[in-house]
């Protein structure tokens, strides 16, 4: 006698290695995803009138602890929608203080950033 399936009674079960392998995947999509919003959440895009700033690499800033040693710069004014060419002393005339001009952006839109000196 052959047996016979019951129609709607098959099961997919998983294997305990894809298991494995999912859970793996899942967990390291989980730690770059987290990983990138704590590396983004310290860089200039994300700096207010207020925080304090280092210098990062050749042409980057990173958000510091302004009672920090590592503090370079206080941010004393942020100016939206400007230009590369924007990014001059001038463009920060209304604030006090500033020591350096700090723009970022994509093709020409972007943000400056006026910076005074922490210490």
């Amino acid at each position: 006698m052959a047996s016979q399936e019951v129609p709607g009674n098959t099961k997919n079960k998983l294997s305990k290695k894809q298991k494995i392998t999912n859970l793996v995947g899942v967990s390291a999509i989980v730690v770059i995803i987290g990983g990138a919003l704590f590396l983004a959440r310290t860089n200039a895009a994300n700096a207010e009138v207020g925080d304090c700033v280092k210098e990062s690499g050749s042409k980057g800033l990173k958000q510091v602890g302004c009672d920090t040693a590592d503090a370079q710069f206080k941010v004393v004014g942020r100016i939206g929608d400007k230009g590369r060419d924007d990014a001059t002393m001038s463009a920060c005339k209304d604030f006090q203080g500033v020591s350096q001009v700090y723009w970022e952006g994509t093709k020409n839109k972007g943000f400056v950033l006026c910076l005074a000196d922490a210490k």
